[in-house]
């Protein structure tokens, strides 16, 4: 007969194997998906743990296996309210996502780019891996890279162009120079020839990329690079504003090339607003494709970006680490895919 459980303690994993009449190894077997044991036991021990109520003991977890099933995220930005941009808001999403499936939990710190070296918000992570996304100058993303390999932790740096010299680190990117060429291929196939790109103050790498790309795809048709209309941060009312003021003293362009989706979106209303037409007069692209895209007119040309997924692998690349003992490869590039809309023309 089951002995009723008391309630003045906590149930062990020797309480479920006593009632289940299996050893403490099988319950933990099953618990943790090792070892060979056949589906009828497992269900009983199972149903044993549901009955009890058994809750495995996440210290003695992290003592067993030394470690604290915790990922750290750094995001150096200036901009504090960095989880409304939906490009690192998807990125995040789909980390949280993979980490939870896997028994992890995710700590997320945002750091100024001019507080990294007084702070000490990053040292106090205590974490099996870290994930950072770093905005700044070429000099300060790298200073915040070598203070996070002094932590010494297995580190995904999210979105730096280039493979990291630190040990035991890996980049993931997308492919955002790619997209720039995809976006100036296409509006050069459509009769533009002048461009401008509007990009924010905050240095991001991937913007820069996506710059880069723009850049290179014109030089080689042969024109000048695009003209830079730069805002002051990436808000709908500061980029209208930007092209406002681009198009009362420069005249209006062939394109416009957004950094973003948003700042296409604020570009294309402050160009109607004007009383252009999109795309006869002006044709609007954008970049990363996240759902607000469609929802104005015309459409948005954008780039779909794989945001999410390069959250999901980020995990999967620090769990392998983990695992393994070492990362497969020091870079790892995600393709984009243009997606064309009724904001640019059909080619000529």
């Amino acid at each position: 007969m089951t002995q009723p459980r008391r309630h003045d303690r906590a149930v062990t994993i020797k309480d479920v194997a006593r009632e289940a009449d299996v050893s403490a190894m099988t319950v933990s077997n099953v618990l943790n998906g090792r070892g060979r044991v056949s589906e009828e036991t497992a269900a009983r021990i199972r149903a044993v743990v549901e009955r009890l109520g058994y809750r495995p003991s996440m210290a003695a977890r992290r003592l067993r296996l030394s470690r604290q099933w915790t990922i750290g995220m750094l995001i150096v930005v200036e901009d504090r309210d960095f989880l409304s941009d939906p490009f690192i808001t998807a990125q995040v999403t789909g980390l949280t996502n993979y980490l939870t499936q896997n028994a992890y939990s995710l700590i997320v710190r945002g750091i100024r780019p001019s507080d990294f070296r007084t702070s000490g918000l990053f040292q106090q992570i205590e974490a099996d891996g870290m994930v950072a996304i770093l905005s700044g100058s070429e000099p300060q993303r790298q200073a915040c890279i070598r203070q996070i390999g002094r932590m010494r932790l297995p580190t995904v740096l999210l979105q730096e162009q280039a493979a990291s010299q630190e040990p035991d680190c890996v980049v993931l990117r997308q492919d955002d120079f790619a997209g720039g060429q995809q976006v100036a291929r296409h509006l050069l196939e459509t009769g533009a020839r002048g461009f401008w790109m509007l990009i924010p103050q905050a240095e991001w790498p991937g913007m820069k990329a996506r710059l880069a790309g723009v850049t290179a795809e014109l030089q080689a048709a042969g024109l000048p690079p695009p003209t830079v209309v730069q805002c002051s941060d990436e808000s709908y009312d500061v980029a209208y504003a930007a092209t406002l003021a681009a198009l009362e003293e420069r005249g209006a362009p062939d394109a416009i090339v957004g950094g973003n989706d948003q700042l296409a979106i604020a570009a294309m209303k402050a160009c109607q607003a004007r009383g252009f037409s999109v795309p006869d007069d002006i044709q609007i692209s954008g970049f990363n494709g996240f759902a607000f895209w469609r929802y104005v007119e015309p459409v948005l040309t954008t780039v779909i970006s794989p945001a999410h997924l390069l959250g999901e692998r980020a995990g999967e690349l620090l769990i392998d680490r983990l695992q393994v003992g070492a990362f497969a490869a020091s870079e790892l590039v995600l393709p984009v895919t243009f997606q064309p809309g009724r904001s640019t023309r059909a080619h000529t």
